[in-house]
């Protein structure tokens, strides 16, 4: 039996994050919108020379917050599942809601000027992004079953570590540092696949080739008599 907690469930909490992800993902356009009156239509070679680090920000933020999202969906949905509620899980989504709100800013930032300041603070909001996630994915791992996808939670987190360390020294090699992310999301996907027996891959069962009961080749059945195909048999010794 679940325990009982004060506060609204799980599913309303899911609804929360679903509107505040929607907004956030909303807000990281504005910057965009607010330039669009500059844009020199007949040039497109311009504009991403103009603003070409607002084009990429938005769109590595748009990616990174729907990945994150479905990572914390998966989370939540296993503990409501499950009927169980994990201590502290209401605590780190609090935390997990303010980084993601907060994050359209430094997106803004990062894109009207990339330098050594602008990248750390964009760089290590999406690293703080990532912990909150993998402490959520560990906390319901612990408290549902088996761990299944912390592991690679915390590698994801690594990733954006060093990235944000890179950044402080170059900051366009920390944002080029974080195509790794997308090496680490294949072959978690790929690992997967092999290891789950319900992936389309692994469930996909070999051919075998149909086997013959041994007797079936030896032995035939005798094929039905009819009435008429009976032998007539002439007794010995019979007068007509």
């Amino acid at each position: 039996m679940a325990a009982t907690v004060e506060g609204p469930g799980l599913v309303r909490v899911v609804t929360l994050t679903d509107a505040v992800v929607a907004i956030a993902m909303t807000l990281l356009v504005l910057p965009l919108v607010e330039v669009a009156g500059e844009v020199d239509t007949a040039h497109v070679r311009a504009l991403l020379a103009d603003h070409g680090d607002l084009l990429l920000s938005f769109a590595v933020s748009f990616v990174v917050i729907y990945v994150f999202w479905a990572a914390h969906g998966t989370a939540l949905r296993r503990a409501e599942l499950m009927d169980v509620e994990p201590r502290g899980l209401r605590q780190l989504n609090l935390g997990w809601l303010l980084v993601l709100a907060f994050l359209p800013f430094p997106t803004a930032v990062v894109g009207r000027d990339l330098n050594t300041t602008s990248a750390p603070m964009y760089i290590g909001t999406m690293l703080t992004l990532s912990a909150l996630t993998s402490l959520i994915v560990n906390v319901v791992d612990r408290a549902v079953g088996p761990p299944r996808r912390a592991g690679w939670a915390w590698a994801t987190t690594s990733v954006f570590a060093a990235c944000t360390a890179l950044s402080v020294y170059n900051a366009d090699l920390g944002m080029f540092a974080l195509l790794a992310l997308a090496v680490v999301r294949i072959v978690e996907v790929r690992t997967e696949s092999a290891l789950d027996p319900s992936s389309p891959v692994a469930a996909t069962p070999s051919p075998t080739p149909t086997s013959t009961p041994a007797s079936a080749t030896t032995a035939h059945p005798a094929p039905a008599v009819r009435p008429d195909d009976r032998p007539t048999h002439t007794r010995t010794g019979a007068t007509s």
